[in-house]
């Protein structure tokens, strides 16, 4: 499986189809800020989401991580955006990431 962090943001990542790619995006619980997956389109497809906290306290830093499976060749482009979902216009940034499958 390839790993790919927010040092991707930008970029292009290959797989073969039957491939998973995990995303890992650093989060802080206690902000209410959480990263939001924009799709993803076909051929990509999320098949598992977690948050991995850093410590065992609570609201502290972590991981958000997202598995993708890439089903077919294709090509699409990743988007996630870092907000608090239920507040309009809280954006804070976004990661984008080009996944070629073939």
């Amino acid at each position: 499986m390839k790993v790919l962090t927010l040092e991707a943001d930008g970029a292009a990542a290959d797989v073969a189809p039957g491939e998973r790619l995990e995303l890992r995006l650093p989060e802080n619980a206690g902000t209410g800020y959480q990263w939001v997956l924009d799709g993803p389109e076909p051929p990509l497809r999320v098949v598992e989401e977690t948050l991995h906290p850093a410590t065992d306290r609570a609201g502290g830093t972590g991981e958000h991580r997202f598995v993708l499976h890439a089903d077919a060749p294709g090509e699409t482009t990743l988007v996630a955006r870092h907000a608090r979902p239920w507040e309009p216009g809280s954006e804070l940034s976004r990661f984008r990431l080009t996944v070629r499958v073939r």
